[in-house]
């Protein structure tokens, strides 16, 4: 009985053109992505070294964030966009005099973990919708 009304239930879904791929609503929305590209990654802090006289103010008025602030051209992408980088979800909420084209600064708390970070090139990035 029960492989009769399984296969009934399958023949109706099927006919009715739903077709369960196993994806949930809340992973649907985290897919919810555009490809940018690839770009060079650099880090930057808010040592005088890094950010000279601005320290961790950025140009969109916030204080910048470890985890969260990011420096971009404008030109590529604008002020407030969420975008996600390796899995990471940030705010481009700064822009910096060497940041040109395809080209990110990650924001860290100290001039030690910006180093550490270094530079990365060929590093995809989607902008979250």
């Amino acid at each position: 009985m029960k492989k009769k009304l399984l296969v009934v239930i399958t023949m109706l879904v099927v006919a009715s053109g739903f077709i369960f791929t196993g994806s949930t609503s809340t992973e649907a929305k985290s897919n919810k992505v555009q490809y940018l590209g690839k770009y060079k990654l650099t880090a930057y802090c808010g040592c005088k070294k890094c950010s000279g006289k601005w320290g961790t103010r950025t140009a969109s008025g916030k204080k910048a964030k470890q985890g969260r602030t990011i420096a971009v051209d404008r030109r590529k992408i604008k002020l407030g966009t969420k975008v996600k980088i390796n899995g990471k979800t940030y705010v481009a909420e700064d822009v910096g005099g060497g940041v040109k084209g395809k080209h990110i600064d990650v924001f860290f708390s100290s001039h030690k973990q910006t180093m550490k970070f270094g530079k990365k090139k060929g590093v995809k990035v989607y902008k979250v919708k």
